[in-house]
C-alpha cells in the first residue's frame, strides 16, 4: 500500500481514496488550509503503477485559489478523468505511488543554452495554439533538443516548423512523494 512521505502526496492519495469511495472531492476553505498550501501555485500529479507512469495531470497555471485544492483537483483527474487510461480501481490502490510536482511560474526562454533538462521543464506553443508541457528530469531526455522534440511531438506541432518560431517557456519543479 502507498505510504506518502509528504503532506502533498498524502493530500493527493486521500483525495483519490475519498473520490473512489464517495465520488466527492473535499475541497477546503482558506481558513482550513495550512499556510504553505494556501499559495496560488500550479502542480502536476503523477500516478505510477509499479514503476510505470499511469497518468500525469496538471496545468501550467493554477486553476484553484490554493495549492491544497489544486492538488485535490489534479489527483482526482489523474486517477479518474484521464483520456489515456481507465479510471483507477480499488484493487489498484495497493500498487500505486504518487508524485506531486509543484511548478514555478513559467518564464519565456530567451537563451536555450541556459536550459538544463534535468532541472527545467518546458512549455512549447505554436501560433495555432498547439501546446504541451514537459516536466524536467524525464527518462531518456539528455539534451535540450531532445526535450523540445518530445514537447513538439506531444503537442502535435509540425516537425518542419523552426524552433525559433515557437514560444518556449521554462519552469522548475519541487517534487513531493
Amino acid at each position: 500500500m502507498f505510504e506518502p512521505n509528504t503532506v502533498y502526496a498524502k493530500i493527493a492519495y486521500d483525495a483519490i481514496l475519498l473520490y473512489l469511495k464517495t465520488g466527492k472531492k473535499l475541497f477546503r476553505q482558506a481558513d482550513q488550509i495550512p499556510p504553505a498550501l494556501k499559495l496560488k501555485l500550479s502542480c502536476y500529479v503523477s500516478l505510477y503503477s509499479g514503476n510505470q507512469l499511469r497518468a500525469c495531470i496538471g496545468n501550467p497555471q493554477p486553476k484553484c485559489e490554493h495549492l491544497y485544492n489544486e492538488i485535490i483537483e489534479n489527483a482526482v483527474a489523474a486517477a479518474f478523468d484521464n483520456d489515456q487510461t481507465e479510471p483507477l480501481k480499488e484493487a489498484e490502490l495497493n500498487n500505486i505511488s504518487i508524485v506531486v510536482d509543484v511548478i514555478s511560474e513559467p518564464r519565456p526562454v530567451k537563451d536555450r543554452s541556459l536550459l538544463k533538462p534535468g532541472k527545467h521543464g518546458v512549455m512549447l506553443e505554436d501560433e495555432q495554439g498547439k501546446f504541451s508541457v514537459l516536466l524536467p528530469n524525464q527518462d531518456g531526455i539528455d539534451s535540450v533538443d531532445q526535450q523540445l522534440e518530445k514537447a513538439r511531438a506531444q503537442a502535435g506541432i509540425d516537425q518542419e516548423k523552426p524552433v525559433d518560431q515557437l514560444k518556449i517557456y521554462s519552469f522548475t519543479t519541487t517534487s513531493y512523494q
